[in-house]
């Protein structure tokens, strides 16, 4: 059945948040972290939300999987329950097959998290979460950085994306009632206020983390901010 093939791109979705939201490297004391300003401040208070955000995602695309399966194997010994308990009615379920809104989130959350782990790898022990400047630290101006200053954002706001766009259609939250629900709607603008206010501290930090790179390394910084004028998209910001 054609909804069965959903079921892969579910986990890969999941996965990718997984992926991209998480530290590649536990946090370090080495060398001197720069002094947080509202900025930095601002984004640290989002750790906790975003937690929130990821295990939200998580559940709905875990309840969707369950759901399709209950739908295909209406035999099974838990398919009638799950229906009754998580659909307002089975024939929602049809609804829930592969749309090109939902596969253009998909590929954009794939795109997000490769580009996201290309820079986990270039950067290596450096690539962690709060700016700093580590012992031993260098200028990383290949793989991705030769195209942009900032492509680790850049993958994190393309998955963040991305993610958005596969609840956006053919979901389980749209399409089988649980938007009826006061609380779920709650946690529903709540999953989209914490996406807004991380892609906008994303944003905001990019000069901060300029600024303390140009401190660091000076004019190898410049020569490098000369080649690479972008923050995030080639050609274009």
């Amino acid at each position: 059945m054609a909804l069965l093939l959903k079921l892969p791109l579910l986990v890969l979705e999941a996965v990718c948040m997984r992926i991209s939201g998480i530290p590649p490297n536990p946090p370090t004391s080495s060398g001197h972290v720069v002094v947080p300003d509202w900025r930095e401040h601002f984004l640290r208070n989002l750790a906790y939300p975003s937690k929130i955000l990821r295990i939200t995602s998580w559940l709905a695309q875990f309840v969707e999987f369950i759901v399709i399966v209950a739908y295909c194997n209406p035999t099974g010994p838990m398919s009638h329950l799950v229906l009754k308990t998580l659909v307002t009615d089975t024939s929602c379920v049809v609804r829930l097959g592969i749309t090109p809104l939902f596969l253009m989130g998909n590929g954009i959350n794939l795109a997000g998290t490769i580009l996201r782990v290309l820079c986990y790898r270039t950067l290596g022990r450096l690539f962690v979460f709060e700016l700093r400047i580590q012992k031993d630290h260098r200028l990383v101006t290949d793989g991705p950085y030769a195209y942009v200053r900032h492509p680790s954002y850049t993958g994190l706001i393309l998955s963040i994306l991305g993610a958005f766009l596969g609840h956006a259609s053919s979901s389980w939250i749209l399409q089988c009632g649980p938007l009826q629900n006061a609380f779920i709607q709650a946690l529903t603008g709540l999953w989209i206020t914490v996406a807004i206010a991380v892609i906008s501290s994303l944003l905001l930090r990019t000069s901060r983390e300029d600024a303390m790179l140009k401190k660091a390394f000076g004019d190898s910084w410049v020569k490098w901010s000369e080649k690479v004028p972008y923050q995030l998209i080639p050609g274009v910001y």
